[in-house]
């Protein structure tokens, strides 16, 4: 093991009275500090074990000391492995244990006098000042290699002090032990009273020797020291630093979970037998058709394109990015760009479970995607191939803003007994599932957030297959600075991510001089150029060449739909633009007359639409015929659906592609055709997007041809030379500047604001209409129980913390068939919860059983 025969910290040597220092207390009794952090200590070494973390401790050191030698690996391991150990230590805070523990062992009248009973800036300080003179009185160390202990040493003890709060910055950190009126400054002055009878050391640092200053300045120099040989420490430091965070606040959460409520924790969600997945996918009959094909055609083919049977090219392709992937297994990053219709989720299964049987280290399986929506799409793949198996199904979970938290119930036996409400907190918290579905908001929030929620499952993704598709939907200004740090958690954490689109930038290009990614499809003309993919949508740009009104493209819309059956799909960018367009719709086809007009169901989609309503629309869709279905771009990407005529607003070439994907996805079809026109500006919807400029949109005749061609290359080289030139200039989209200097600096909240996928700047306000809903098996929910039971569960400080977060979970998810944002606050309520303000008769601002939200703006009054 890495960590074998490191030294640690020794409680009783350093402190008088060990015996008698408590830091948790139960029913029970008191737990000892010595015995918290043995327990810790015990937590960390399992989970190193489990998620096979020496790998990744090598990595680390290499990149973050650099030089070998022996003492100084020695000291890098010690300081490592005390993290952990030494976190609470600050607990001998008198205050600490005489007014939150009640031990009156530690009545020390001088000390109380400060009623400061903190304990992560001390345990810092007792870190720092410990280490400190290890390092200093080291002479076999080399003066750089101390200035770089010292350095990561006191990263180290920014790490501890962050234990219950998150992270901020180091600055932050900074000033705290060197502004006069510091917190971590009274510490090692007006303050001592407070540990120094426990605490046998004299501190190292005071007032007269500014000692404490000159440290914490080195230290900030070594992170913006420059050092040729690898441009990237700086973001190493950045990954390190969240990664050891994420591990504390686990063994800290794990151990304490266990001594104040018996709740241990053996198995951390790792796949201990790839098999039992994989043998099972292989069994689908897909499968065994595609490893038939490839005993019997695959490679003998002359004349693929005139292959009619789609299923050919979903086994070629299939079979292309399983040999790719087996010449490149010791790879990192991998691309999947493949057209819709092509079977791309079943080849990154096949390619996640793959890695997995080949890198003994790879042990967790994330696949995450845009929306919502796509994440319940996927997750009912998943259940039809493991349908029948519960072992596997239990050990899959959805981490997501509106699925319950998984329930774990206590086993004894043979007999299931009851709900394991902490057990099902802490698998929900730290992602204890050896199968995790999720949305890239949440796996960004992993990566970059700030917050202990943020932090807590980071250590979970060393060592995992990471799928992420349609990263390229998200803003483009970010694109550089994501596909940078992919490639150093991949190289650091051992991650392997397969990213996958229909329309996939090629990422390379953002980094100089590195060849960071392996594109899994070698030839992408076999199957976009293929009349399979290629043409089986029709594209008619007329309508782009003209201005069209709402009342032109009703006409041209019903035309159309005259004398057939055909489904026909509508998307608008704005979701006031659709409502209307399809309140205009029924309208039309609500007149009685005998003008021989179709007679048609008209269905709208937006992002007002809850679960239950959109999965009834689909399911219609994809089962009736002679429907138009309006929508805006909620349709894109986690829909499937399978329309026959297609009309699209114009706004990124990117996203008319991803339409394009919904109109004959199945490649059956004949006469499919999509008519694109121009109605509300893109531009001032996707402010900040190179995308949106008219030169690379649909407006520009050469686009019209990249569209008809596939040959998307063109179009994101452009994209791509954009933005390295905007990283380029002095401002604050400074690529450099932000490498070197925003996480040089580790400012983790500066970090955190430029990574966000979604900028929401609106000033939107949440409201809950009650109604009565109509559930998907035909029962009824009534949205005034929900709010009753809500707010009883709130209030009810009888149930454990535990029970009350797994609860809450189930009852918010029935919350949210009932709740709407808006961007108005001159409303009237009945009542508020938090920010949710709850709004009665809310049927009264539903037109056609969809949010009016023209009715809402009118304001309740006109329906007294």
């Amino acid at each position: 093991m890495y960590f074998e025969n490191v030294e640690k910290f020794n409680l009783k040597n350093n402190l008088s009275n060990s015996d008698f220092i408590f830091a948790h207390k139960n029913e029970q009794g008191n737990e000892t500090l010595e015995n918290h952090m043995e327990l810790c200590l015990e937590y960390f070494y399992k989970i190193v074990q489990a998620k096979n973390l020496d790998q990744v401790f090598k990595n680390l050191e290499q990149e973050l000391l650099g030089e070998q030698d022996i003492e100084g690996r020695k000291l890098f391991k010690e300081i490592l492995l005390n993290t952990i150990y030494m976190h609470d230590l600050g607990k001998i805070n008198c205050n600490f244990q005489y007014k939150k523990l009640n031990n009156p062992a530690l009545n020390n009248k001088e000390g109380l006098k400060f009623n400061n009973s903190n304990h992560s800036l001390l345990s810092s300080l007792i870190f720092m000042n410990y280490f400190y003179k290890k390092i200093r009185d080291n002479k076999s160390l080399s003066s750089n290699i101390r200035n770089k202990l010292i350095g990561f040493m006191v990263i180290n003890s920014y790490i501890i002090s962050k234990h219950h709060t998150g992270l901020d910055s180091f600055q932050d950190f900074k000033n705290k032990f060197t502004n006069i009126d510091g917190e971590g400054r009274r510490l090692y002055n007006e303050e001592m009273a407070m540990f120094n009878k426990i605490y046998k050391e004299e501190i190292e640092f005071t007032e007269k020797n500014n000692l404490m200053k000159k440290m914490l300045n080195l230290a900030e120099k070594q992170m913006f020291s420059r050092d040729e040989t690898n441009d990237d420490k700086q973001i190493y430091r950045f990954i390190y630093t969240r990664l050891m965070l994420s591990l504390l606040i686990a063994c800290d959460f794990y151990s304490t979970g266990d001594f104040m409520k018996g709740c241990k924790v053996s198995n951390f969600g790792e796949i201990k037998e790839i098999h039992k997945f994989y043998d099972v996918f292989k069994a689908t009959e897909v499968c065994k058709g595609i490893r038939s094909y490839e005993k019997n055609s695959y490679g003998s083919l002359k004349e693929l394109d005139k292959v009619k049977d789609i299923n050919i090219l979903r086994n070629e392709m299939f079979l292309d990015a399983d040999a790719k992937l087996t010449e490149n297994i010791n790879k990192s990053i991998f691309y999947l760009e493949a057209p819709t219709g092509s079977g791309k989720s079943n080849v990154a299964l096949n390619l996640s479970f793959k890695l997995i049987e080949e890198d003994k280290l790879i042990n967790k399986i994330f696949y995450v995607y845009p929306f919502n929506t796509l994440v319940e799409q996927n997750i009912k793949s998943l259940e039809k191939i493991f349908e029948q198996r519960e072992e596997i199904m239990k050990d899959i979970a959805v981490i997501n803003s509106v699925v319950p938290i998984k329930e774990r119930n206590i086993e004894e036996g043979d007999e299931w007994k009851k709900l394991d409400y902490d057990k099902s907190l802490l698998d929900r918290q730290f992602l204890n599932y050896p199968v995790v579905l999720t949305t890239h908001v949440s796996i960004f929030n992993y990566l970059f957030g700030t917050s202990k929620d943020n932090l807590f499952p980071l250590f979970q993704m060393a060592n995992s297959v990471v799928v992420l598709d349609e990263i390229q939907s998200y803003k483009n200004s970010i694109w550089k600075e994501i596909i940078m740090f992919l490639n150093l958690y991949s190289k650091t954490l051992n991650m392997k991510f397969i990213i996958m689109s229909a329309t996939l930038p090629n990422f390379n290009k953002l980094i100089e001089d590195e060849k960071i990614a392996i594109k899994l499809i070698d030839n992408r003309d076999k199957y976009f150029k293929h009349p399979i993919f290629k043409d089986r949508v029709g594209l008619d740009f007329s309508l782009l060449d003209e201005e069209v009104n709402l009342e032109d493209l009703r006409n041209h819309v019903t035309t159309t739909g005259k004398n057939n059956d055909k489904n026909i799909l509508i998307e608008f960018i704005k979701k006031e633009t659709a409502t209307t367009f399809y309140n205009y719709l029924n309208d039309y086809y609500g007149e009685t007359s005998e003008s021989g007009k179709s007679e048609r169901e008209i269905l709208l989609i937006t992002g007002d639409d809850n679960s239950i309503d959109r999965n009834k629309i689909i399911d219609k869709v994809k089962n009736e015929k002679n429907i138009i279905l309006v929508a805006t771009q909620v349709i894109e990407a986690g829909v499937d659906i399978d329309m026959d005529i297609g009309y699209k607003d114009i706004s990124m070439l990117d996203s008319e592609e991803q339409f394009l994907g919904r109109i004959n996805r199945s490649c059956r079809k004949s006469d499919c055709k999509v008519y694109l026109f121009n109605f509300d500006e893109a531009a001032s919807i996707y402010r900040g997007d190179f995308r949106k400029e008219k030169s690379v949109t649909l407006a520009s005749k050469e686009m019209r041809t990249v569209l008809l061609d596939k040959d998307f290359s063109v179009f994101y080289d452009e994209i791509l030379d954009r933005i390295n030139k905007s990283g380029e200039k002095l401002n604050d989209n400074n690529f450099k500047v932000f490498r070197d200097e925003v996480i040089g600096s580790l400012d983790f909240f500066m970090v955190r604001e430029r990574m966000e996928l979604i900028d929401d700047k609106k000033n939107e306000v949440t409201v809950f209409l009650t109604r009565t809903i109509e559930l998907e098996d035909g029962s009824k929910l009534e949205g005034e129980a929900v709010w009753k039971e809500y707010e009883e569960l709130l209030r009810n400080n009888l149930i454990d913390y535990s029970q009350k977060k797994v609860e809450l979970s189930k009852v918010t998810s029935k919350l949210n068939y009932f709740i709407y944002k808006v961007n108005t606050r001159d409303f009237t309520y009945e009542d508020r919860i938090g920010d949710i303000y709850k709004i009665d008769n809310g049927e009264n601002y539903f037109t056609n059983g969809k949010f009016d939200r023209k009715k809402f703006s009118k304001g309740i009054g006109e329906f007294i």
